[in-house]
């Protein structure tokens, strides 16, 4: 059985996030509040911007979670590895970097 862990990131810009899952293809409804994640287990996540499960052929959608001033990765660890996208959090960190430097100039 899986369920969603909560992973501590940098990523404490909005818009800088945004982009980098925009750029990867990702389309994120944002919440004000947290909602629950959508999954297929019987496990629960919460987050505010959420990144739903069919856009990555997974049983569990991704979220990111806002607290404590930085984006927390709510995710299922096994269906992230199993998805169309198993390089995930690789990629969206090297996304974030490059976008950040360029914020930055």
């Amino acid at each position: 059985m899986s369920h969603f862990s909560t992973i501590k990131t940098q990523y404490n810009n909005r818009k800088v996030l945004l982009q980098s899952l925009k750029q990867m293809g990702l389309k994120v409804t944002e919440y004000q509040q947290p909602v629950q994640l959508n999954t297929t287990w019987n496990s629960q996540g919460f987050a505010n911007l959420i990144v739903e499960r069919a856009q990555i052929n997974s049983s569990s959608d991704i979220g990111f979670l806002y607290e404590d001033n930085t984006y927390k990765l709510v995710c299922d660890d096994y269906d992230l590895r199993r998805s169309t996208r198993p390089n995930f959090k690789q990629e969206l960190g090297s996304n974030y970097t490059v976008a950040t430097a360029q914020k930055l100039g």
